[in-house]
């Protein structure tokens, strides 16, 4: 008989108490309102999802698509928003303005075109309601935000973004959402009608160069977290960044944030320490830890997982440079999306690109910051994560890109052992960056053959919908509503599914 050793973060004692807390986090006090659906970031639900009969709304909210992907050789090289849902209600991420196409397309000429004008179009968040069977348009928000630019000024230090579109990204709390703004500042809004409650602004002035960066998180006592990125006006890139920080908004609408030169490593010769651009921070189940990560602004391999306390005052901070006996070395990349979760045992999760040039690392680190093990797995991934039977296990996608596959969903155990792997029977890649588990322990993922998959315990196809074709399409999240509706995105369009 073989005996799994699991790597645990708090007593035995303790596990049935904590995992009931992480549970309680969950609660739907709206179904799926943020990045990772809860503040710990864990894509689970109370809810089982309908079976994917029909496609019962389709919306195109990325209009740019076709241009996008024309600079990049055919690639979508973005980061879209999960769609929020609160009862009736869902809020998209949407892209009006303009986008201005090099000519040729991918050549950089006429600067600025292409990514090194992407602050041409405009992000909005737009919310919806269900009527009659239908989901229809109830008011629209244009934002004021702005990406971070792609490369420094002129086209020049074209590793900047490599043409990846930060992502643009809400989060819904207590009847409002709460939307990135110019300058690092937030809108809260009000969901029934689209008026401005607030304008959040943790700084004395609106300067364009300070960037709301990657989604906001709000924990169960309403509190929002989220980061800040201030870049040189002409250099972004090659120019040191001149600060960064995480702001905290708590309900009351206090205002407060701390500079990550007090919350990390001394800046080197590789720059200052400061978050990667879409990370999402994670609070653990009893609010009073915020996890992020950093690289250095010059070397995305010399990397942190970061601990705060709840009163912005630093905790702790781990290198992720030659990580145990395997000497493995992370890379908190921007172009990834991948956010830390908090595990239901206390443990970080942290998906990080290293070991080649286009898988990574799965790590998993207790709460004081020590490193426990890893998975290699694909890349650019915000795991799910399954509560059951007294345990938990770790839902991710498993990608070999430098062989063109196979491709592959696999679920691990709470020491990263695998369970099991379902297939992508054609060869296509798994396209998901967040995907979703529900109730029943149901996977939800797409692919880039067009189709949303719904893999069942134990590895076996559930269920699957075509959407449309999608070779190279975007790395994209799912969520489910209370009522079983599923939202996923597919090329620019978003889908509910349903029966």
């Amino acid at each position: 008989m073989k005996i799994r050793v699991v790597v645990l973060c708090i007593g035995l004692g303790m596990i049935a108490s904590t995992i009931a807390l992480a549970q309680e986090q969950a609660a739907p006090i709206t179904d799926w309102p943020q990045w990772g659906r809860t503040s710990s970031h864990n894509s689970s639900t109370q809810a089982v999802g309908q079976s994917p009969e029909a496609k019962l709304a389709h919306f195109v909210y990325d209009p740019f698509v076709a241009q996008e992907k024309a600079e990049e050789a055919g690639h979508l090289l973005a980061h879209y928003q999960v769609p929020l849902v609160d009862g009736n209600s869902v809020f998209l991420e949407y892209k009006t303005g303009k986008y201005v196409s090099c000519d040729p397309p991918g050549s950089g000429r006429p600067y600025p075109c292409g990514p090194d004008n992407w602050n041409t179009e405009i992000w909005n968040e737009r919310a919806f309601i269900w009527k009659n069977g239908k989901l229809v348009e109830l008011w629209n928000f244009q934002s004021d935000w702005k990406p971070e630019p792609n490369t420094d000024a002129g086209g020049h230090n074209r590793d900047g973004l490599w043409g990846w579109e930060p992502v643009f990204h809400a989060a819904l709390w207590n009847g409002n959402v709460f939307v990135p703004g110019l300058g690092g500042t937030i809108y809260k809004i009000a969901e029934t009608n689209g008026k401005v409650v607030a304008h959040y602004n943790p700084f004395s002035t609106v300067d364009p160069n300070r960037f709301v960066s990657g989604p906001p998180t709000i924990d169960s006592r309403g509190n929002i977290y989220y980061n800040v990125l201030g870049l040189d006006a002409e250099n972004p890139w090659s120019a040191n960044v001149l600060n960064s920080w995480l702001v905290k908004i708590t309900p009351a609408g206090v205002v407060q944030k701390v500079s990550y030169s007090k919350l990390t490593a001394k800046a080197t010769t590789h720059g200052s320490q400061r978050p990667g651009v879409n990370v999402s921070p994670a609070v653990s189940a009893d609010g009073a830890t915020i996890y992020t990560a950093t690289a250095a602004h010059f070397n995305p391999y010399d990397a942190y997982l970061v601990a705060v306390n709840s009163d912005l005052t630093a905790k702790w901070h781990t290198s992720l440079t030659n990580l145990g006996k395997s000497k493995i070395t992370g890379e908190v990349y921007d172009a990834a999306s991948a956010s830390p979760v908090v595990l239901p045992d206390g443990c970080v999760l942290l998906g990080v690109l290293g070991g080649s040039s286009v898988r990574g690392y799965l790590l998993k680190f207790n709460t004081a910051g020590k490193y426990l093990t890893f998975y290699n797995f694909g890349w650019d991934e915000t795991p799910a994560i399954y509560v059951h039977d007294g345990t938990y296990s770790v839902i991710t996608k498993n990608n070999y890109y430098e062989t063109n596959g196979p491709y592959y969903i696999t679920q691990l155990s709470a020491d990263l052992v695998p369970e099991w792997s379902y297939k992508s029977a054609d060869n296509f890649e798994w396209c998901v960056n967040a995907p979703a588990v529900d109730d029943d322990g149901n996977v939800y993922g797409d692919n880039e053959d067009g189709n949303l998959f719904v893999i069942k315990q134990g590895g076996t196809l559930k269920a699957k919908i075509f959407l449309q074709q999608a070779t190279d399409a975007a790395y994209t999240p799912v969520s489910i509503g209370r009522d079983g509706r599923i939202y996923t995105l597919n090329s620019g369009d978003m889908f509910a599914i349903g029966n």
